[in-house]
């Protein structure tokens, strides 16, 4: 599973939280629908072609449009090329904390049973 750190400007965090309190998908579920959708998006090849380098094609998308169940969990798939950008740890102690949402009016929020905060020291 590829976890990037992801950093953009206000507007977009803005947009996103937005999104996030208008429907029921969670921000990472929000990001990637809208990886799954720029890649069949002429819209997303005509504002990237001026970028592509010479002699290389826009690569098309392992994925069709209709695969909607990519987008919408983080199911675990086949571990791809690349690697720990921290290379190797030495894990000395590890915390588990479970993740506790506060509740808003007029809104039930479920916590998946994979969710929580893992705090890894040393």
């Amino acid at each position: 599973m590829y976890r990037p750190t992801v950093r953009y400007a206000d507007v977009y965090k803005d947009y996103v939280d937005a999104l996030f309190k208008a429907t029921t998908l969670d921000r990472n579920q929000i990001i990637r629908a809208a990886l799954f959708n720029a890649a069949h998006s002429n819209l997303f090849s005509e504002l990237i072609r001026p970028y592509l380098r010479k002699d290389v094609p826009l690569p098309r998308a392992d994925w069709s449009a209709s695969d909607h169940g990519l987008w919408l969990s983080q199911g675990q798939s086949e571990e791809r090329g690349g690697g720990d950008v921290n290379g190797e740890q030495k894990i000395r102690r590890t915390e588990e904390a479970t993740r506790r949402q506060q509740p808003e009016q007029g809104r039930i929020r479920q916590v998946r049973e994979n969710g929580g905060i893992k705090i890894t020291i040393g």
